[in-house]
Formats: C-alpha cells, structure tokens, sequence
C-alpha cells in the first residue's frame, strides 16, 4: 500500500508520515483524496469479523474495546472484544470462518491524537501498540494461520493511555465516528451480543 495523507477525524489540516507504510485516510479527503470510508469499503472483503482490543480504564487504549462493544450493540455479527488479551480471541474467530480480520487498536501513529490508519499485516513493525501486548504483527500471523483470511490493522492514535483516564475529545470522535460508518458497511446480524468473549457466532 502506498503511504497517504493522514488528519484525525476531526477537521484538521493533513500531515506526511515519511517512512510510515500505511493507508493513511482522513474522514473527508476534499478533492481527489481517498476517504474512510472508501479505504476501509476496498479492504473488507467477504465475511468480515472484528477484534477490538485495549484497556478501557487506560483512556484512549480502549478505544478498539470500545469500538468492539459498540458495534455488537448494534447487532453487527462476528465481532469479538478482545480487550488486553485478543489472543484468547483466535479460536472463536476462526470458528466463524472470515475472509477478513480487522483489528482495532490504539497504537503509535506518530500523527495527532484522533488520527487513523489502515495498516496491512506486514507493515505493523513501523507501529507500537500503546499498551505492552502480544505484538500486533504476531497476533495477525496466528490470525492469519488459524483463519486463512486477510488481516489488517485499524490503528487509531491515542492522546493518553494513563491508567482512570477519560478518552480524550479526539479519540472519542473518531470512536463515534469508526462505529456509525462499520455499523452502516458490515450490517446488523442475528447475534447482537458477539462482543462478549465467549461468543462465537
């Protein structure tokens, strides 16, 4: 993938990442830029299952967790909130048979807080997760083995990860934001309750 023009969620002017690899997308590009939604549209081919993974008592670091919750309170189906520990989640992933894995977390970005990328699986050694975490470039190769399916990375960058911190205005806008466009992509489904971590549907 070729490296683009990354701003938070909120209006912003863009910024470069040099030596960053990444799809790299702000919500609204302007003129010839590629949006989100489009970004995430081309990537989340076929059965498309989600983890969310972070701490919600560690401010932003939760907000894949919160993602997670989100989305399975909206019915979408194969979601799965992997919190601190989304290797528990390989399993139960598999079992629903995706032909894509998008993993939701917060990680450094090097950008503004709010910001977000879409990080193919062998590009995730140029970023750190914001919490000490199984790798994440680890956690999509057994994903990848134990599925067969695409693995990507959601990472969207924190503010602040202190522990009994609040989510930071620009994270939580960019949270909102994530659940209202994959709630809309991936759809309702019949098992509204998969964020919970025995769920397996």
């Amino acid at each position: 993938m070729r490296r683009r023009q990354v701003q938070s969620l909120r209006d912003r002017p863009p910024l470069h990442l040099p030596r960053r690899p990444g799809v790299l997308v702000p919500a609204d590009p302007g003129d010839g830029g590629v949006s989100l939604e489009e970004a995430l549209s081309s990537a989340l081919a076929g059965r498309v299952a989600l983890v969310g993974i972070g701490n919600r008592l560690r401010g932003d670091d939760g907000v894949g967790s919160a993602l997670a919750g989100r989305l399975a309170e909206a019915g979408v189906p194969r979601v799965f909130d992997g919190q601190e520990l989304p290797e528990d989640m390989v399993a139960r992933v598999a079992a629903t048979s995706p032909d894509t894995v998008l993993l939701v977390d917060a990680v450094d970005l090097g950008a503004e807080p709010g910001s977000v990328a879409l990080i193919d699986g062998d590009q995730t050694m140029s970023y750190l997760p914001t919490t000490h975490r199984i790798p994440s470039e680890l956690l999509m190769q057994v994903l990848e083995r134990a599925t067969g399916a695409r693995c990507l990375l959601l990472g969207v960058q924190p503010a602040g990860t202190g522990f009994g911190r609040a989510m930071s205005p620009e994270v939580s806008a960019s949270l909102e934001a994530l659940a209202e466009l994959l709630a809309g992509m991936l759809g309702p489904g019949p098992t509204p309750g998969a964020a919970v971590p025995t769920e397996e549907s």
